[in-house]
């Protein structure tokens, strides 16, 4: 029985670090990022970073698929955009009231969504499949912080985007913050079921593969 047992746990195991090889998420180059010419230093970052691209393609997408990529029915993430927002306001002489019209963080972070969806149809977007160890996390290191002025230098959008929230609200447009890439596992999957379904997602290896992720001595 026990031999059985530690069989069982091998071969559980092996799954588990397969999956976290082999992990994927979803990324997407927003129209900003499209429009500066900076899709190839993107995709550069990633693969660089010993991720691999696995599906892409260019599209405008339409409001339909932008509302079902993010949770605009969802009161809690709505809030938390206007919240984001008011941190903008940090180390400013400036209030929520005066700057965006109202301090509700609801009313505030329905105004983002509305500019966001404008934004996101402003011209193509070029999506992402990125597969390798740990890959959802790895591509947020890469992305930086939300806010482009608080993002780190050496991270995408600390390298090419200073934009801030407060410009943005005041000029009644979203964020430019070049790239989107999931949060977590679920969102992964939700957001490359959304953009990818029914589509081919490539399978092949790396030359790099075995020296950067297995044992080869």
């Amino acid at each position: 029985m026990a031999k059985n047992t530690t069989k069982e746990y091998d071969k559980g195991l092996n799954g588990t670090i397969f999956d976290i090889k082999h992990q994927r998420t979803f990324c997407l180059i927003k129209p900003d990022g499209v429009m500066r010419g900076l899709i190839g230093e993107i995709i550069g970052r990633i693969e660089k970073s010993g991720l691999k691209i696995v599906a892409a393609k260019m599209l405008v997408p339409d409001e339909e698929l932008i509302k079902a990529h993010y949770p605009t029915s969802d009161e809690k993430w709505i809030a938390r955009l206007g919240t984001k927002a008011k941190s903008g306001l940090e180390g400013l002489p400036l209030t929520a009231t005066e700057v965006y019209g109202t301090d509700n963080d609801s009313e505030l972070g329905q105004n983002v969504v509305s500019a966001l969806i404008q934004y996101m149809q402003s011209g193509p977007v070029f999506a992402m499949v990125v597969e390798g160890l740990q890959a959802i996390e790895m591509v947020r290191k890469l992305a930086g912080h939300t806010l482009p002025f608080k993002a780190e230098m050496g991270t995408i959008r600390g390298d090419f985007s200073v934009d801030n929230p407060v410009v943005a609200n005041v000029e009644g447009r979203s964020i430019h913050n070049l790239f989107h890439a999931s949060e977590n596992q679920g969102e992964a999957e939700h957001e490359i079921k959304l953009w990818f379904g029914g589509e081919v997602i490539c399978d092949y290896s790396l030359a790099s593969d075995d020296i950067m992720y297995c044992k080869h001595y």
